[in-house]
């Protein structure tokens, strides 16, 4: 997310045994969004705004 500051990063297990990422980043409009990362392609599998 252009401009984003990541605010907290963990690691997660995925179906399958695979690994991924699962950060909360705060964007450039104060809306907080729970963002996973594949661990293996670095794709952004999932972006949901995340309540406060």
């Amino acid at each position: 997310m252009p401009g984003g500051k990541v605010e907290s990063l963990h690691p997660v297990s995925v179906t399958g045994g695979g690994r991924a990422w699962q950060a909360v980043v705060l964007g450039p409009d104060g809306v907080r969004h729970a963002v996973t990362v594949d661990g293996a392609t670095l794709a952004i599998t999932s972006n949901t705004v995340a309540g406060d």
